[in-house]
């Protein structure tokens, strides 16, 4: 009997999708967790489940802005929905060490969040909008609610907890209610 070692090319193969399963496996717990199916293997794999778990998180957000509210979506809130959007799936692309999958995440996952209010095709143009705003002020912008939604989905992540879902909920209900700290708040470098 003899053993077999892999060649230097597939060992590092081998490695690499180890990384890339341990990467991806905090994020596709928490999916399930939450009875959503991550992903099937392949080239949109991180960017399809930072959608889904953007829009979870976002979705529950809004739930909890509507549960006390009868008026619907005000315009300034879009733009706010989309810097939500953006902000959430650059946490969670840095958490899952995939920090180029945001952009491409966030333009769905805001078309999907803001389709019922507008329209597909109006949600993609906002959803593109948002992203190169976001992409143009974010390094400027040190925001405390900003803050608080970026600690709060990856302890949400890292927690998997009932607990932390809700702050996260809490956090972009919140900041969902002063769309004017967009500008004002947030303003503070």
């Amino acid at each position: 009997m003899g053993i077999v070692f892999p060649s230097a090319a597939v060992a590092r193969h081998w490695d690499g999708a180890l990384q890339a399963r341990l990467r991806r496996a905090p994020l596709e717990k928490f999916l399930k967790s939450r009875g959503i199916v991550p992903a099937p293997p392949g080239v949109s794999q991180d960017s399809d489940n930072l959608v889904r778990a953007t829009v979870l998180m976002v979705e529950a957000g809004l739930a909890l802005y509507f549960e006390d509210r009868a008026e619907d979506l005000a315009i300034s809130q879009r733009a706010l929905i989309g810097h939500i959007a953006c902000l959430v799936n650059r946490e969670l692309a840095e958490l899952t060490l995939q920090p180029g999958a945001w952009r491409i995440a966030a333009l769905v996952s805001t078309a999907r969040l803001l389709s019922p209010w507008i329209g597909l095709n109006a949600a993609a143009l906002a959803s593109a909008s948002s992203v190169r705003r976001f992409q143009r002020e974010r390094p400027q912008i040190s925001c405390s609610m900003d803050a608080r939604i970026s600690h709060t989905v990856l302890a949400a992540v890292a927690e998997d907890s009932p607990t932390a879902m809700a702050e996260i909920s809490a956090s972009i209900a919140t900041r969902l209610s002063c769309p004017m700290a967009m500008e004002s708040t947030c303003a503070e470098a």
